[in-house]
């Protein structure tokens, strides 16, 4: 087995004090050539250096990110991106996992700040007071994605111009009813603008929804949210789903009553999930840029680490993706 490279082994190397490794690794002031020289002998021989030793570091260059869950399709999607592009500048990402619970998702923000990241970026589930006040002592950059954060910068979806965007879609079409298939509004960005954006995509075409069924993010509980308008919905109707998983559940329900998409169910959801492509009839969704949000969210906290300005607010843009699920006139 290859011995582990060692401080020690470091400064011999390279000519140098143990000190002086100690200091550049820890971010303190060291001479450009000798930088250079150390930064050298550690990229050749792939050295890391220890997760706690940095923890405790001036700089540690190590940046939090928490994260609700990970069953959803989009959020490792968004990880991986943002992973990839902290590595490749050097820094090393600490993920916590705070379960969809807003409570657990403040105290991991506090843990992390205890552990001197240099950063903290948030897949946020929404906001409270308290969780307002909590992010007011923080004293370090903390950038919230996916929703809007009161004073903080903050990283989203075109949520309410994507939701417009299809209501509008759906609204110039000739449906005898249409349903939307929604995540509560405790969730603010697909839960909320989401939601009105769609009802006053709508509206414009002067329609409105049949009836908007509360459900989950979970494919399961959309295939039970379904039979509550199924047997009596007038055909042909629409179906507007918050997430494509959503939309699965209904074409799963639709197929076991024999009920044809889109000849009499038209259905739209949100995502461009992989699995949408390969249904029949393929999906019309809605795509967002996972790889362009995740790289300007990554950039961003570097920015906000090295002290430089960013915009408070960056939206992250949206497609529409006609494919075969939804009734031409």
């Amino acid at each position: 087995m290859e011995k582990k490279l060692t401080i020690n082994d470091i400064a011999q190397m390279s000519g140098v004090a143990k000190s002086t490794v100690s200091r550049y690794l820890n971010g303190g002031s060291v001479k450009d050539a000798t930088a250079q020289k150390i930064k050298k002998i550690i990229e050749e021989n792939n050295y890391e250096p220890n997760l706690f030793a940095r923890l405790n570091a001036k700089e540690s260059r190590i940046i939090g990110l928490t994260v609700p869950g990970f069953n959803s399709v989009t959020t490792p999607r968004l990880v991986e991106v943002i992973v990839a592009y902290l590595k490749k500048n050097d820094y090393t990402p600490l993920i916590m996992h705070t379960e969809n619970d807003i409570e657990e998702e403040i105290r991991c923000i506090e843990r992390l700040k205890n552990m001197n990241v240099d950063g903290i970026m948030v897949l946020a589930t929404g906001s409270t007071k308290e969780y307002e006040e909590a992010v007011k002592k923080l004293k370090i950059p903390i950038l919230f994605l996916g929703q809007r954060f009161p004073g903080e910068n903050s990283v989203i979806n075109d949520d309410y111009n994507a939701g417009y965007a299809v209501g509008n879609y759906i609204g110039q079409r000739k449906f005898k009813e249409i349903y939307m298939l929604w995540v509560p509004e405790d969730d603010p960005a697909v839960g909320g603008e989401r939601r009105h954006g769609v009802i006053d995509g709508l509206m414009s075409c002067e329609k409105k929804p049949k009836e908007v069924i509360e459900t989950t993010f979970f494919y399961e509980n959309a295939i039970e949210n379904v039979q509550k308008f199924v047997d009596h919905m007038k055909t042909p109707a629409a179906v507007v789903c918050a997430t494509d998983r959503i939309a699965f559940g209904v074409y799963k329900v639709m197929s076991e009553k024999g009920i044809r998409i889109p000849e009499e169910v038209s259905v739209v959801g949100f995502g461009d999930y992989e699995a949408g492509e390969l249904l029949q009839p393929p999906l019309t969704t809605v795509k967002f840029d996972w790889k362009n949000w995740g790289e300007i969210s990554a950039e961003s906290m570097i920015q906000m680490i090295l002290g430089k300005p960013v915009s408070p607010l960056q939206v992250n843009p949206y497609k529409i993706i006609e494919r075969k699920s939804v009734k031409e006139n």
